[in-house]
């Protein structure tokens, strides 16, 4: 009895190595959506194209999809993110967003130079739940627009706010605004509509950092709160909005431009104090 006991047992043993084995030469869901997101992407754009990540919580579509970040393999500071069904028959990627933001971003920081000679500009498109089917990247702003009139672009305008503040943290509110106001306008102008856009007052430190860590990091903003939130140290001194509407309208009044001082005026002071000033 014993014996055959034993030979069950060393029976069964063997079938789950036997198993086990099997299994690691086999791939995984994630590995095989990762190839279909990749041999998708080149074939789309004709580019090669690296994986970042997969499997996160990122993603705009439903529960039926797998989602993931990629790069194209000569730019890695241009990461997107792709939607793959659980079928893995359809790919969904936003590269389109981001390749256009990039192109239109020399001249976006042409016109903001104009104005702050110190500025560092910049831009994303943002399509909702859209996601672009073309894959002309050489289209313009506008010629996107009129594609996906979802759209909206995300300008930001980075400064240091010690080129417009004095140590007191106290800023010619109606200068700046001027100045805000002039750029704005050449945005419309240039057919940058249905746009918004942020001038944010950094501290010089955070300032000096934003070209290396824009380089690895896809919300600057969400990454400079954090590290005030770990470090206490203030990085952003004080953001100014605004709405460019499809019409090229501004959408908020004087008076709400205005607000966006008073609400920030304790970062400012927390920031001049943390500095040495006050």
């Amino acid at each position: 009895m014993n014996k055959i006991c034993t030979r069950k047992v060393l029976t069964l043993m063997l079938l789950v190595s036997m198993f086990s084995f099997m299994g690691c030469g086999s791939e995984s869901k994630d590995e095989k959506a990762a190839k279909k997101i990749l041999s998708s992407l080149h074939e789309k754009y004709g580019e090669e194209f690296v994986l970042d990540g997969i499997g996160g919580g990122w993603g705009t579509m439903n529960n039926n999809t797998l989602k993931a970040m990629v790069y194209p393999k000569k730019d890695e500071t241009l990461r997107f993110p792709v939607e793959i069904t659980k079928d893995l028959k359809k790919v969904y990627d936003k590269y389109l967003n981001q390749v256009v933001a990039r192109n239109e971003e020399p001249h976006i920081q042409e016109m903001a130079a104009s104005i702050w000679p110190d500025s560092k500009v910049i831009v994303a498109n943002e399509t909702g739940l859209v996601y672009p089917e073309h894959s002309d990247t050489k289209i313009s702003y506008e010629q996107f627009l009129k594609l996906y009139p979802t759209n909206t672009q995300v300008v930001t305008v980075y400064l240091n706010c010690d080129n417009y503040m004095d140590n007191k943290g106290n800023a010619d509110r109606d200068k700046e605004i001027e100045a805000q106001l002039a750029f704005v306008k050449r945005l419309e102008e240039n057919k940058y509509v249905s746009s918004l856009i942020t001038i944010a007052y950094l501290t010089p430190d955070a300032h000096s950092r934003l070209d290396d860590i824009k380089k690895t990091e896809s919300d600057v903003d969400l990454y400079y709160s954090d590290e005030t939130k770990e470090t206490g140290i203030v990085n952003i001194v004080t953001m100014v909005g605004y709405s460019l509407g499809a019409d090229g309208e501004i959408e908020e009044s004087r008076e709400e431009i205005e607000e966006y001082y008073e609400i920030w005026k304790e970062k400012r002071i927390e920031s001049f104090e943390q500095r040495g000033g006050l």
